[in-house]
């Protein structure tokens, strides 16, 4: 999971930045509004963490902008304006979910983790990757044309690699999309998840295959063409 996180203040963004990372979910810090559009990339990010108090801009004027450029990267707003009025414009205004400060980190955790599954549900996209398809929106996987069984585990691997394909996906990162804050999970258990969804896509006669990058992470592309 990719997070960007607008907020001024330093030493909160710091903050915020250290204790995700510590769970595996790579952040990036952008302390303006400007700062923030030159580094919000939709096909990169899965999360806005947005503060309503920016120095050159309102928060909610930085939503606005980004809904108006077409990009639905889900936003929780975390503010100290924690008045009912405040809430309503900020949800109305374009916001996924509102946390006002002071906040338990574990709250924010639940939150981050809950927005990051809700997008997959409400879309009617469909992934692909060589004869491989993903239907988010039905949990749905099929591989040329034909509907395949996969576990709960390598579905979730699956879609977050075919949401970039051909693009390397950290262990960290897959590790957060596997296992979410609370649950217990190690590196073998990944490399199990991986060879299974591995054996199946060759069962299945996928165009699309899985690399590991040793140390680095995966990479699911489709035969004969370089990931990126």
């Amino acid at each position: 999971m990719n997070i960007v996180i607008v907020e001024d203040q330093k030493d909160l963004n710091n903050l915020i930045r250290n204790e995700l990372e510590k769970k595996g979910i790579s952040c990036e810090a952008a302390y303006t509004g400007e700062e923030a559009l030159n580094t919000i990339n939709p096909d990169l990010h899965d999360l806005i963490i947005l503060d309503r108090g920016l120095p050159d801009m309102e928060g909610l004027e930085l939503l606005k902008i980004i809904r108006e450029e077409g990009i639905q990267v889900p936003v929780l707003i975390l503010t100290a304006m924690d008045g009912l009025g405040d809430k309503v414009q900020g949800l109305n205004s374009g916001a996924d979910d509102y946390l006002v400060k002071p906040f338990e980190m574990d709250e924010l955790l639940a939150r981050i983790h809950a927005l990051y599954r809700r997008p997959a549900a409400a879309t009617s996209l469909v992934w692909k990757c060589g004869n491989v398809e993903f239907t988010p929106s039905e949990s749905k996987v099929s591989i040329h044309g034909e509907t395949c069984d996969f576990s709960f585990k390598e579905k979730q691997a699956l879609e977050r690699m075919m949401r970039l394909p051909g693009k390397v996906i950290s262990k960290n990162a897959l590790h957060s999309t596997l296992y979410g804050h609370g649950e217990e999970g190690s590196e073998n258990s990944i490399e199990v998840v991986i060879h299974r969804l591995r054996k199946k896509l060759v069962d299945a006669q996928a165009t699309a295959e899985i690399k590991t990058l040793r140390g680095i992470g995966y990479v699911m592309k489709e035969k004969g063409k370089e990931s990126i």
